[in-house]
């Protein structure tokens, strides 16, 4: 990556990075993933940045070695990346384990020239996770321990930044029971000891049961978080009621952040209407906070989640949804991503909350859609209103309104592999008394060239920024990109971006971007071991096909012109006339195909059996339309455990890119954050602050909003990863998922298109793993969060 502009890096970076499979003999499986960097931050940091897993299994045994992230439940150990090793063991009994040991933060030292380094002492944890299923009663226990080494750090911390070394024990018991078909109930219950100061003198007080599995000091505290539900599910809906209650300053060392200091007593109900072209989901009820009356004043108010799909034709389609729950929430509009200047730009957040509300919808009409055009528009509404409580001082509470507008037409040729996308967007925040506008228009085109191995873009935006009313400068940038994909294996990419930035109060700046890329995707093809078909053209070959007719192809052929039929498919004689014939299909392909839970595309070959039967009465080329139509049926019955073994590797690929960007996501929020603490307007009070210049506050406005909105991508990260990770047991798909069920509809029958046209299994992968985000984003867009 080059780069040039006002931003302070390196003119020259590079990433490396890869994921690579071992099979040996079909049982034997040793994945390794690795990322490298010479990205040179300005300070070091308690989270590696460069890393390499390797993950070997065999059978039910799953291992990960290296830099690698588990999780055992959201209370315990969530997705917190960590340097060591761990293990997943799931065999077909009904015993299931998990552990991990390793390093969850590595040494940092204190750096007086560089403040915002945050120092750390090393933590190593370790983990052991255990079930039992009864059948229709599951149980299990989760162990998890934490603690820093005072002794990692040579140079002192400074008692201002209070900074201690510190241990953490999370005991957790779960269990599940469905007490009857439908009736399902689930509980888990997690106890959290935290020892804020190693270096604290010793109590003898053993206040908590807890204690006897840590060394009790006088800054140990004990939390609890409770979390029970009951669900009943019926036909294409479901009731159920929920109960949730987090202790005030409830954490964990194995996850990241999480609400806590809160009650939550809901309602919830789905139900799909008109053959699933409506569905709703509903969760309200009362939450409060100050759970131990130590706030100066308690919050209890009505929650509700309300979330709507009307598909109101094949055409359009509407999206609502409304939640006010508190959670961890970050505003991000389409301008961080349009003025994004660094591709491969991600962030982290700190552990931070809000309280708020959110409010979206979300319409979607098809023009036309055809072999040769396709027309889409789209119009988005996103209303956010957040108070940040990070801080304690009231002055940083602020509450900020966000209002986002998206309106998009796309025309596509199919044909000639042409895209056109135009969009406008808005982005309008009010903060206080203040607010600031941004909008502007973007148009993008994409054009494939050479059977679509030669991939071709170019977009331009601009977008004009406000500050109450004032305006404060304009932003244009244009992109271009090409690719191309040389043998299937080779993939070459090239980036570029022009961004120009003008300002009204201080000088322009411009920034140019070129990126570079290059990947190979390999694996060992086995030998083709089938023969040469010969060439019915050749005499020896014509002399020994009219050998090979024997007497039983001859009667088929009579048979043929005698309106009855006689052929064998599979193993399988059908024989009859055509009537007979197509009813002994009918029936064949009822329980080789139609009647199996992981059939897809019925509805298109029942249709087909329907055509056929209706031609077996006309008896039009009635054979080869039968062979057809068994052809259709078995190759997706063929298919099927392909498609299984597709989605787990894209799944478990997917899992190992997830995991290796963690790091990546630690530094921009960072940044963020420390421009927001080093402003001079930010440690003023309110009225302080207003009583700056215009330019002062819009600037502070500007670094605020982008704290607040630069979490969002973290988030909408995080949701992804835990759950792909959910979906992955062991290295195993869960079969019954819903989610699973709800990517195979969407994906099954495409993939299936490509997997018959082309056989391109690292097409299908990427298109199956674009999918599977696109999935989850929509379902992170939607819920409450």
């Amino acid at each position: 990556m080059y780069y040039n502009g006002t931003a302070n890096r390196e003119p020259f970076t590079y990433f490396l990075n890869g994921n690579l499979n071992f099979n040996i003999s079909g049982i034997y499986n040793i994945p390794l993933s690795f990322s490298y960097t010479n990205q040179d931050f300005a300070y070091s940091t308690p989270f590696k940045i460069n890393r390499l897993s390797i993950h070997p299994s065999y059978k039910w045994v799953a291992t990960h070695i290296g830099d690698v992230a588990m999780t055992f439940s959201p209370y315990t150990v969530s997705g917190h990346q960590f340097t060591g090793f761990g293990t997943d063991l799931t065999p077909n009994g009904p015993f299931k384990i998990s552990a991990l040991y390793g390093r969850f933060l590595k040494a940092t030292e204190y750096n007086s020239e560089v403040p915002e380094a945050i120092p750390a002492y090393k933590r190593m944890g370790y983990g052991l996770k255990t079930s039992y299923d009864f059948n229709r009663f599951n149980i299990g226990l989760i162990f998890f321990k934490a603690k820093d080494e005072a002794s990692s750090l040579e140079i002192p911390i400074p008692d201002n930044l209070n900074i201690d070394p510190k241990e953490n024990l999370v005991i957790s018991l779960a269990s599940s029971v469905e007490i009857t078909k439908g009736l399902n109930f689930n509980l888990e219950v997690a106890q959290s000891a935290v020892t804020e100061n190693l270096n604290d003198d010793e109590t003898d007080a053993n206040s908590n049961p807890l204690g006897f599995f840590i060394n009790e000091k006088a800054s140990t505290d004990y939390y609890t978080a409770f979390n029970a539900d009951i669900t009943y599910s019926f036909g294409k809906g479901s009731l159920g009621i929920g109960y949730e209650r987090i202790d005030p300053q409830y954490r964990t060392f194995g996850a990241y952040f999480f609400n806590n200091d809160l009650e939550n007593i809901t309602a919830n109900a789905t139900q799909e209407l008109f053959n699933g072209r409506v569905s709703l989901a509903l969760n309200a009820g009362l939450q409060r906070d100050d759970l131990k009356n130590e706030k100066e004043s308690q919050s209890n108010r009505v929650v509700a989640a309300l979330n709507t799909n009307i598909k109101a034709s094949d055409r359009f389609n509407i999206a609502a949804s409304y939640s006010n729950f508190q959670s961890f929430t970050n505003i991000r509009t389409a301008f961080d991503i349009i003025n994004e200047v660094d591709p491969v730009e991600t962030l982290d957040t700190l552990d931070f909350k809000q309280v708020s509300q959110n409010a979206s919808l979300n319409l979607g009409y098809i023009l036309s859609q055809s072999k040769r055009k396709q027309q889409n528009i789209g119009l988005n509404l996103t209303y956010q209103t957040t108070k940040d409580e990070q801080g304690t001082a009231d002055e940083t509470n602020n509450q900020t309104d966000f209002y986002n507008l998206g309106a998009n037409y796309s025309i596509a040729y199919p044909e000639n592999a042409l895209t056109i996308n135009g969009a406008v967007n808005a982005a309008y925040n009010v903060i206080e008394e203040n607010d600031a506008l941004t909008y502007g228009p973007t148009l993008s085109i994409n054009k494939q060239f050479f059977d679509k191995k030669l991939r071709t873009g170019f977009s331009a935006s601009y977008n004009q920024s406000l500050a109450n009313g004032t305006s404060q400068g304009n932003v244009t940038n244009f992109r271009a990109n090409t690719g191309y994909v040389y043998k299937e294996k080779h993939n070459l990419n090239l980036n570029a971006l022009a961004l120009f930035r003008n300002n009204t109060s201080t000088a322009s700046a411009n920034d140019f971007t070129v990126t570079l890329g290059y990947s190979y995707s390999f694996d060992v093809k086995k030998p083709d071991l089938r023969f040469r078909k010969r060439d019915p053209n050749s005499s020896n070959d014509k002399k020994n096909t009219k050998k090979s007719k024997d007497t039983l192809q001859q009667l088929e052929e009579k048979l043929d012109k005698q309106n009855y039929y006689r052929f064998r498919y599979r193993g399988i004689i059908y024989e009859g006339n055509a009537n007979k014939v197509a009813d002994q299909i009918e029936t064949i392909s009822n329980q080789e195909y139609f009647d199996k839970k992981e059939a897809f595309g019925v509805s298109k070959l029942q249709n087909e059996l329907v055509e056929l039967k209706q031609k077996a009465v006309l008896d039009e080329d009635f054979k080869n339309l039968a062979i057809d139509f068994l052809d259709s049926i078995y190759v997706r019955k063929d298919y099927i455990p392909v498609y299984q073994n597709i989605l787990r590797s894209t799944l478990s690929s997917l899992r190992k890119e997830l995991v290796n960007k963690d790091q990546q996501m630690k530094d921009v929020y960072a940044k963020a954050k420390f421009e927001l603490e080093n402003h001079p307007l930010h440690t003023l009070s309110e009225a302080e602050r207003n009583a700056a210049s215009e330019e002062a506050q819009f600037e502070y406005m500007k670094i605020y909003t982008k704290y607040e909105v630069e979490g969002e991508k973290f988030e909408a990260y995080l949701f992804l990863r835990i759950e792909v990770d959910q979906l992955l047991k062991g290295n195993k798909v869960i079969a019954n998922s819903d989610h699973i069920k709800n990517i195979k509809e969407r994906t099954q029958e495409a993939t299936f298109r490509m997997y018959s046209e082309k056989k391109d299994l690292e097409k299908i992968n990427i298109y199956l793993e674009e999918q599977i985000i696109i999935y989850f984003d929509e379902l992170y867009r939607s819920s409450d969060n």
